[in-house]
């Protein structure tokens, strides 16, 4: 990362609409939107199709390395996910992947392979990063830092809604359990625990529109 280019980490927990923010944001600022877990849930694909056990870090980590996982980013399409050459974005947003991707997002290979692959993405742009450990980890230097949080039961609505739209059943109960448990292992894992950066600046998603926190953010970030 070189002093000219600008780098802002929009951290935060699941379905806080942190996505959304950084996209937005991003497009505010005519940066791109790195999306980082997308990348979790390409090694959560390639684990589920390789049928290897989600805790073998060795296995894991030898896995990625057979594969090629690539972000691009198109400013109509947003982020891709290629692996191996093949363009995967609906494979890898099932629910099977997504709680596959959360246990494997917990292993040092898997973190480790990743984190070269987060900072060069989509150099020399600006780029507006999104995930759990932006801040605190892959770019700790970034000139502007967010986390993102709201209430569980909004977070489990917004969730709910998104999988209803492509079909799935989807139980609020169970959803929101989901979340809760994805919440306290993330927050309490021993590598890269998910915590807002020093300095971060807390936005709550809870209610108001998209528009109006994203309106917020970009004052911060041009100042």
């Amino acid at each position: 990362m070189t002093s000219e280019r600008r780098i802002i980490t929009v951290d935060g927990v699941g379905a806080s609409g942190k996505s959304a923010l950084a996209r937005l944001l991003a497009e505010r600022l005519g940066f791109a939107h790195l999306n980082s877990g997308l990348l979790y849930r390409a090694a959560g694909y390639l684990v589920a199709q390789a049928g290897i056990p989600v805790d073998d870090n060795v296995g894991v980590g030898e896995l990625l390395r057979r594969h090629s996982i690539e972000l691009r980013y198109d400013r109509t399409t947003g982020n891709q996910v290629f692996i191996d050459g093949v363009l995967r974005d609906g494979e890898i947003q099932s629910q099977e992947v997504s709680k596959i991707a959360s246990h494997v997002a917990k292993l040092p290979a898997v973190r480790e392979h990743f984190v070269c692959v987060q900072r060069g993405a989509f150099a020399p742009a600006g780029v507006v990063a999104e995930g759990r450990d932006m801040g605190t980890v892959i770019f700790p230097d970034a000139s502007l830092k967010f986390f993102i949080n709201a209430d569980l039961r909004v977070r489990a609505e917004r969730r709910r809604s998104q999988l209803m739209e492509k079909g799935e059943v989807a139980d609020l109960e169970a959803i929101e359990n989901d979340l809760a448990r994805r919440d306290f292992e993330d927050a309490n894992r021993q590598l890269a625990p998910m915590k807002p950066a020093e300095g971060a600046v807390l936005i709550d998603n809870s209610h108001g529109s998209l528009e109006e926190n994203v309106e917020n953010m970009y004052r911060l970030v041009v100042g």
